[in-house]
């Protein structure tokens, strides 16, 4: 008793004879049949017809408070890029607003002061105190301008800018003799404590 099965895939319809004995290995079997092609359905319209519009009108409709607040506007509008492809030619699209604005005159701020070597002293004797012993030092020792200072400026400019860092190096010294004042208050402080502590 032998009977035939059909089998369809994707690929196509196969037959199958099947065997009537029970040992046959199901590995070893060999598939007969014909082929038949499989056809994939054919668009009626191209995918490109059904593109949406650009253009959304803008329809009146309810407006939500929150977007109303921050300025949330949810009509669409057509993009700039779509109208300058509708231009015959690039000599028609008109140049952007800012092509013709002045650019702002940049100047240096008034108040920014020069970088002295007493600031860093000041800064880094928090690190290593000795460092405000060298800056309050600089409050003894006159500031010249070596012959070399800024040849590019008159010498009223220049005499300004020495009296600029003198003054800004003057304020950074006070200031390292101010750390090192607190610092040898403290010292001492602790010390007294310290010796008080140990003869009680």
């Amino acid at each position: 008793m032998s009977s035939t099965s059909r089998v369809s895939t994707v690929f196509g319809t196969w037959c199958r004879a099947s065997s009537t004995s029970a040992d046959v290995d199901l590995e070893a079997q060999i598939i007969t049949g014909s082929h038949a092609p499989f056809i994939l359905p054919i668009t009626p319209e191209p995918a490109q017809a059904a593109a949406p519009p650009t253009h959304t009108p803008e329809q009146p409709t309810a407006t939500d408070p929150i977007d109303d607040f921050f300025g949330v506007t949810r009509a669409t509008r057509e993009s700039r890029h779509d109208s300058l492809r509708r231009t015959s030619s690039i000599g028609d699209v008109p140049p952007p607003p800012y092509a013709d604005a002045s650019l702002p005159a940049y100047s240096p701020t008034p108040n920014t002061e020069p970088v002295t070597l007493a600031m860093y002293l000041f800064k880094f004797g928090f690190l290593f105190p000795p460092f405000w012993i060298l800056g309050a030092i600089i409050l003894l020792s006159p500031l010249t301008a070596p012959a070399d200072f800024e040849p590019s400026k008159s010498e009223d400019e220049r005499q300004q800018l020495v009296h600029i860092m003198r003054e800004t190096e003057v304020k950074w010294a006070k200031r390292c003799a101010f750390a090192l004042l607190a610092f040898v208050v403290l010292l001492g402080l602790v010390a007294g404590i310290a010796v008080a502590v140990m003869h009680s």
